[in-house]
């Protein structure tokens, strides 16, 4: 959230709305829901890095707003993006409104997905006539869209959320002489300043020794965003706790993600040839530490990755690790499988090593894919 545009290379009307449609839903304690459905995706990959498919405007909370949508990105550092936008309809000379706005990608069953835009997270977001719009310039990345399972792709289109709420209007005439933009009020950038004092290290009290690499933090946020470091920080325990803590079975690159997520609530860029062992690594330490949003995104992300080379090994973290929706998405995968698929899966020695750990999870499995005799006989001798 927090990138403003002013201009854009839109496709005609007739065909904006027959890509994407706007529906909006009753409000709800003030607060104005916009379904945006974007019909016949795929027609629209390769229209072109900055240029946009604009959907019809709609009224939400006495002001008229459109949504603009990139399928190849708005800007040259977003190609392989998909980048959504909201405007206002500026409705006189100068105008300022400020709004409570959540962005949400939805999945198959219409519920918010946490990893992707807003994170169920409120903005405060200001719109003008000087500063029209609020959005995600890198909303979700194409490949993610296509492999994600829970996205509905019914004629070829998935489904955006917009929550708004208008908590303050001002319309005004321009007085010469008046500087007008001395009334906006910038969107809140805390995490981003937390981010910069992770990076520079300034005022830290506490370093961290992983895998040989050194790690700068402050024990006051370290504290604020765990229970675990609160107690080992700022607790009883905090007089043993040297200036120096050591982390014991983590991988550096794993603990430094951990890091930027206390301090900016986000997960960083993970490169893909590495990215389901780093997001399997990055939802035990989550879970070592008691952040709860972290665990969640990580199972969000580790679900569109659940595959036959995957599937035994994220099934037995999310046994050890308590994470139920997970486990259900693995053995949704199983049902689905055919029986040279599933004879593929039980023969790998990453499935043989789940039978002999877990066997509360064969004990579930077994009744759920009883209808495939030829690759559940072999379940009891494991």
């Amino acid at each position: 959230m927090g990138c403003v545009i002013s201009s854009s290379s839109a496709l005609t009307p007739s065909a904006a709305t027959a890509a994407v449609k706007p529906e909006t839903v009753s409000p709800r304690s003030g607060s104005h829901v916009l379904l945006l459905y974007i019909n016949m995706y795929p027609t629209y990959q390769g229209l072109g890095n900055g240029r946009c498919v604009k959907s019809e405007t709609f009224l939400a909370g006495g002001r008229r707003w459109y949504v603009e949508f990139y399928p190849d990105g708005h800007g040259p550092q977003d190609t392989g993006w998909i980048s959504v936008f909201l405007f206002l309809v500026p409705a006189g000379a100068f105008e300022v409104v400020t709004t409570q706005l959540k962005i949400s990608l939805l999945d198959a069953h219409g519920k918010p997905v946490p990893s992707y835009g807003s994170g169920g997270a409120w903005r405060c977001c200001t719109f003008s006539t000087n500063e029209g719009s609020w959005g995600y310039s890198r909303f979700i990345t194409r490949a993610d869209l296509g492999r994600l399972g829970h996205v509905s792709w019914e004629n070829g289109g998935f489904s955006v959320q917009f929550d708004i709420i208008v908590s303050k209007e001002i319309s005004t005439e321009y007085v010469p002489g008046r500087n007008h933009d001395r009334m906006l009020v910038p969107p809140p950038d805390i995490l981003h300043d937390l981010g910069q004092l992770l990076s520079s290290g300034e005022g830290a009290d506490v370093t961290f020794e992983v895998g040989g690499e050194m790690f700068a933090a402050h024990r006051c946020v370290l504290g604020a965003r765990s229970s675990v470091f609160r107690a080992q920080l700022l607790g009883p325990m905090k007089e043993s706790t040297s200036m120096c803590v050591q982390i014991e079975d983590m991988e550096p690159k794993v603990f430094q993600a951990l890091l930027h997520f206390i301090y900016t609530d986000s997960v960083p860029e993970i490169d893909d040839a590495d990215a389901v062992g780093m997001i399997q690594h990055l939802l035990v330490a989550a879970d070592r530490y008691s952040l709860k949003r972290l665990k969640l995104t990580c199972e969000d992300k580790l679900c569109s990755y659940i595959n036959t080379s995957t599937v035994a090994t994220t099934v037995a973290l999310a046994e050890q690790h308590a994470c139920p929706a997970l486990k259900e998405e693995c053995f949704r995968f199983l049902e689905s499988c055919n029986n040279s698929m599933l004879d593929l899966i039980t023969r790998s020695s990453d499935f043989e090593h789940l039978a002999r750990s877990c066997p509360s999870i064969m004990k579930e499995l077994i009744p759920k894919l009883a209808r495939k005799p030829p690759c559940v006989t072999n379940y009891s001798n494991m």
